[in-house]
């Protein structure tokens, strides 16, 4: 125990504390102000209603819903699809190029969802979209349509495969290869024992997985807006931006809007944990495990041609239509042969970008919130999986519970409720970066939670222990033993929540002001003013700084821990 007494509530008083400004007033905030008549601290004065709860139910509102539902379900199917596959195939296949199908369930990550939605507008939109062309000239009669609820489910599908993977990925190399090869001795073809052995046994991380990205895709923002904006398409999550684009904003319809969709996702999270309780699903034990690898006989080369068409869908189509969008001098396209006409071909608006002090300021921006957010965050997040994994300090599990609550906030009902909060409190915070920290913070508690918690965990208290016992306190125990052994757990958490916060857009809508705007909004502001040339040569950048960044805080890792 760290203190007894009274004193033993001051660092968990103070992790309550920061959680309460970071998570549970932004929410408590939404749900004041769904149940009254005025906007929330504008001193007007104001009555308890349920009007607002009955003022949303509207025909748009039903058609969100079920656009919600389709997208979510849609995009779910077709990312544990993509995702099962790729990580069965690198865990448990003997598929040649195993390093291409790890980075290929990865690889999304390098592709912001506004920069993916913004390419795969340029594909597939209309008749002007480039793939479209290319049908037209080969003479086939169909079209493309991605400004559609299932052009929407398609690139959710497509962009949110890394979580699948990852969760089956690491739950396949833990099954026990004789259960596999026991069915194979009986007689079972490799169907029989996908269906009988491996699928039961990964179905923690396959439900897990699953609700996980229904969670998500519940709350998207940049693709339905992006792809389903310009015929009026609407989620739960445009709704609500919508209703706060009204003039003046129906922030009391939009705040009851958020807690129907904060209502949807919570029940997803619980339906998550009651799946996955009380169930035994181990088939590691004190042996050792080695992962055996499953022949694939004639189906070898088939599955690597796969893994190279999802890699050259998900990444080479989008990055060539932003290269053509990037280095032409117009984006009009009369047929496929003068997208590689030499004469067409500018780098007019690539060279205004890379001059634009705006830009710059965006990007010095975008580093300065997402760095402050990672160094803070991994910080805060170590003390606080410390405190709950490591102490008997009174309020652990509700220390837990309040760091997982961001699961079932979506990303626009957090902005929302921070804007409410701090654009009414008498502070210097509001029109700063520091508002943009505190929202990507508080967004990102999960992440970073889990992230260390799962290497703290993996530390044997008994090292701990012995130092204690040795005379040594508690911080210099910590100094000196726990930290030196989850160095490079907490730096790859800081590295992640470094990346989120260089791609986040949603929360950031309602809490940028011109001085503070990052570059993802930039990008969003250029396509609402219709800079098409100008959005493809910032997207384009903007990947390839997300794509060094990242590989520059993979080598410092290994360079340094």
């Amino acid at each position: 125990m760290l203190m007894r007494g009274a004193g033993q509530w001051v660092l968990p008083g103070f992790l309550f504390g920061v959680l309460g400004i970071l998570i549970v007033l932004p929410f408590l905030t939404l749900i004041y102000t769904s149940f009254i008549t005025a906007a929330p601290f504008s001193g007007n004065t104001y009555t308890w209603t349920l009007q607002n709860y009955y003022a949303i139910w509207t025909p748009q509102m039903g058609e969100a819903i079920v656009n919600t539902m389709i997208v979510a379900i849609g995009g779910t199917a077709m990312a544990m699809t993509i995702g099962g596959l790729l990580a069965w195939l690198a865990a448990r296949s003997d598929i040649p190029g195993k390093w291409l199908v790890h980075l290929a369930g990865l690889m999304p990550l390098f592709l912001s969802l506004i920069v993916a939605a913004l390419a795969w507008s340029l594909l597939g939109s209309g008749r002007s979209g480039y793939l479209n062309i290319l049908l037209a000239s080969l003479g086939l009669p169909f079209r493309i349509d991605m400004q559609s609820v299932v052009g929407i489910a398609f690139i959710h599908g497509l962009y949110y495969v890394p979580f699948p993977f990852l969760y089956i990925y690491s739950a396949l190399t833990l099954i026990h290869p004789d259960l596999e090869e026991a069915a194979g001795i009986h007689g079972a073809n490799l169907i029989r024992t996908l269906r009988y052995i491996t699928l039961p046994s990964i179905r923690p991380a396959v439900l897990g997985s699953a609700l996980l990205l229904l969670v998500l895709m519940a709350e998207e923002f940049p693709v339905p807006q992006i792809l389903g904006g310009p015929k009026g398409i609407e989620t739960l999550s445009i709704h609500i931006f919508n209703l706060m684009r009204e003039v003046p904003p129906a922030t009391n319809q939009a705040s009851a809007v958020c807690m129907v969709l904060t209502a949807i996702v919570a029940v997803l999270v619980v339906m998550q944990r009651r799946l996955l309780a009380g169930r035994d699903y181990r088939t590691v034990t004190g042996k050792g495990l080695q992962s055996r690898t499953l022949p694939l006989g004639k189906w070898r080369w088939p599955a690597f041609g796969f893994v190279l068409l999802y890699v050259f869908v998900a990444m080479g189509l989008p990055l060539l239509a932003l290269l053509q969008g990037a280095f032409r001098a117009t984006l009009y396209i009369p047929d496929f042969a003068s997208m590689f006409d030499p004469a067409q071909f500018s780098t007019r608006f690539m060279r205004e970008i890379l001059t634009d002090p705006v830009v710059y300021k965006s990007l010095l921006n975008s580093l300065m919130a997402a760095g402050a957010t990672a160094v803070l965050g991994g910080l805060f997040y170590f003390v606080l999986a410390y405190v709950v994994h490591r102490t008997d300090l009174p309020g652990r599990k509700w220390l837990e519970f309040l760091a997982n609550v961001p699961l079932a906030l979506p990303a626009l009902v957090m902005g929302l409720g921070i804007l409410w909060i701090w654009a009414n409190i008498p502070l210097p915070i509001y029109g700063t970066l520091a508002v943009l920290v505190i929202a990507y913070m508080g967004r990102f508690t999960p992440q970073g939670f889990r992230a260390i918690s799962a290497s703290i965990v993996q530390i044997h208290d008994d090292l701990e222990h012995a130092a204690l016992v040795a005379g040594a306190t508690r911080f210099k125990a910590v100094r000196r033993i726990v930290w030196p052994l989850m160095q490079s757990g907490v730096a790859a958490a800081v590295i992640v929540i470094f990346v989120l916060g260089m791609r986040e857009l949603t929360a950031s809508l309602f809490l940028y002001t011109t001085d503070t705007r990052v570059l993802s909004i930039v990008i969003y502001e250029q396509y609402e003013n219709g800079g098409w040339s100008a959005v493809a040569s910032l997207s384009l950048v903007y990947t390839f700084i997300l794509i060094a960044l990242t590989i520059a805080g993979r080598r410092w890792m290994r360079a340094n821990i």
